[in-house]
């Protein structure tokens, strides 16, 4: 009975059951910032209960939160707080007031605040999207615009801005009037064109806008109603018309000045027609004589049929005779280089042959010391060295000639390791680069195979590497080839690049044309890449692409199918 005859306990009690069960968070602190008050559902939210930070100064509480002292501070100078503070993952809205005595001195604080995560969370994702918004907005290449009811501009993107040459500021609550001053030609289809978008939903004009330096530019615009909290507006887009307008211009010139070039050959025709008249007669007897003529031309196009089957065959005879040119230069390099370790090879068989008969001689002399065999034996054993080396050497330059020459006469399908093979190629063809600065690398996995023609697979790769020889680089200058096989899928893919003098847009256009050439003062033929690119897309079911630039190099792409034809 007493707490109900003590009407300031029981307001208390109500207080602290508000203060304690709304979701928010209720504190005060006295002038030396000592917590005298911490309340309230919303504490679970940074993780302390109510009363926990009671007696504890809030600059120890918030040490790592300058804002929320910087906050306070203000608050114990006497301002009145209305702010957001940020903890963590946690947004808070802060209302913090200063607390007066009666002589109106400020002695503590009181704040209040609420979680509004949520809500700023909203906020941050819609200022995102907004954002978004306004930059699809902006890209748009044309301007956008949206006018309220009474024909003033609320709405506009960059592009607006850049087209006219207005800025932001001046472009707010633009009059639509204002664009077409001293035009109304052109005002009045902007308005014809609203009139039809109110009635239709939809309407469109084009009119000539003036721009802020005075300059009018001929544009096509579009527009549509739209209704935002009961306002009603029109937006839509307008796009530069100019460079059409001049098209049509220059067309409907070019229409008038062919109607004049029309109406003075019509006179011309005329006057040809009656000279044409005159020489029908004349065409009449001619006609008898084109008659036999005619005979005469069947006889000779029976001879061109014939004389074109046989450049055809001869066509086909060079580049067969192009292919058995390049095996012959084969032979040629090869039997050089294997004429030299013979060579040595029989010089050194000569040598043991003389040291075995002076040995011989000498054994049969009582008095031959022992201790000299030693001597004769060691020279025996290094001219022996130097023959299994060269003749080793010939041996292995004979069978990738071997290997490479009936590959190329007999061609038959197999699959074979396309990495070993092309190193095969490169040694027969070593003779030919023998004396140049070219170096020749190669790029690839030892597990890549190909089923298909290796001799036509040889014939790509010693055309390629003739024609960089021939024209990528001059004589001694130093270069580098680079040769790079891939796997991809169900094909072969080969990189074939040089860093020589390159081509002109106009010779590469022409390289795969058979008998072209630009060293045909140097004995060039012209078939070397015709052939290269007739092998690929025949035998190989491939393409061939090529790309260069002059003083960088050039590069050729091949995909080279597995199986071919």
């Amino acid at each position: 009975m007493a707490a109900s005859n003590n009407p300031d306990l029981h307001h208390f009690k109500i207080f602290h059951k508000l203060v304690s069960d709304l979701p928010m968070i209720f504190y005060a602190l006295d002038e030396d910032w000592i917590f005298t008050l911490s309340e309230g559902k919303g504490l679970e939210a940074i993780n302390l209960k109510p009363g926990q930070v009671l007696g504890l100064c809030a600059k120890d509480v918030y040490h790592d939160e300058p804002d929320v002292l910087e906050s306070l501070s203000r608050a114990f100078l006497g301002e009145v707080i209305h702010t957001e503070f940020h903890l963590g993952e946690l947004y808070l809205e802060n209302f913090i007031i200063p607390i007066y005595s009666s002589s109106n001195k400020i002695e503590g604080v009181i704040g209040a605040a609420i979680n509004i995560t949520q809500r700023k969370i909203i906020e941050l994702n819609l200022e995102k999207s907004q954002q978004m918004q306004q930059a699809i907005i902006d890209s748009i290449p044309g301007m956008l615009y949206l006018y309220n009811e009474n024909g003033e501009l609320v709405f506009w993107n960059k592009t607006h801005e850049l087209l006219t040459g207005y800025t932001s500021s001046e472009l707010d609550h633009f009059p639509l009037s204002s664009w077409y001053k001293d035009d109304p030609e052109s005002l009045q289809r902007i308005t014809d064109g609203l009139s039809t978008t109110t009635l239709d939903g939809y309407g469109e004009a084009e009119a000539n806008l003036r721009l802020k330096n005075g300059t009018k530019i001929p544009f096509y615009f579009t527009a549509c109603p739209l209704t935002i909290e009961d306002q009603n507006y029109f937006v839509g887009i307008g796009i530069d018309i100019s460079r059409q307008k001049a098209a049509e211009d220059a067309l409907l010139l070019m229409n008038h000045t062919l109607e004049d070039k029309v109406a003075s050959r019509t006179n011309e025709l005329s006057q040809s027609n009656e000279e044409l008249t005159a020489l029908n007669e004349e065409m009449m007897a001619m006609n008898e004589e084109l008659t036999a003529a005619n005979e005469e031309i069947t006889a000779m196009n029976e001879e061109l049929n014939e004389s074109n089957k046989k450049i055809i065959e001869m066509k086909d005879y060079l580049v067969e005779s192009e292919k058995m040119a390049a095996l012959g230069g084969l032979v040629a390099g090869v039997a050089h280089e294997v004429n030299t370790p013979l060579g040595v090879g029989i010089t050194a068989s000569s040598h043991i042959s003389n040291i075995a008969d002076e040995l011989m001689t000498k054994i049969a002399d009582p008095n031959f010391d022992q201790a000299a065999l030693i001597d004769y034996l060691a020279d025996i054993r290094k001219a022996a060295l130097i023959i299994e080396k060269n003749l080793s050497r010939a041996g292995k330059l004979t069978h990738s000639f071997k290997q490479l020459s009936v590959d190329q006469i007999s061609e038959p399908k197999r699959v074979f390791n396309v990495g070993e093979y092309l190193e095969e190629i490169l040694i027969s063809l070593s003779p030919s680069f023998k004396k140049t600065n070219i170096q020749i690398k190669t790029e690839y996995k030892e597990t890549i195979f190909l089923n298909g023609s290796p001799g036509a697979f040889a014939q790509i790769i010693t055309n390629l590497l003739m024609n960089s020889l021939s024209h990528a680089y001059k004589q001694y200058e130093y270069g580098i080839i680079n040769i790079k096989l891939e796997y991809e899928q169900d094909h072969v893919k080969m990189t074939f690049s040089d860093d020589g003098h390159g081509m002109t847009a106009e010779t590469l256009s022409k390289i795969y044309e058979p008998f072209f050439t630009t060293r045909r003062d140097l004995g060039g033929t012209g078939l070397g890449l015709a052939i290269v690119y007739s092998i690929i897309t025949q035998q190989f079911s491939g393409t061939i692409q090529c790309t260069s630039k002059l003083e960088v190099g050039t590069t050729f792409t091949i995909i080279l199918s597995q199986g071919g034809n």
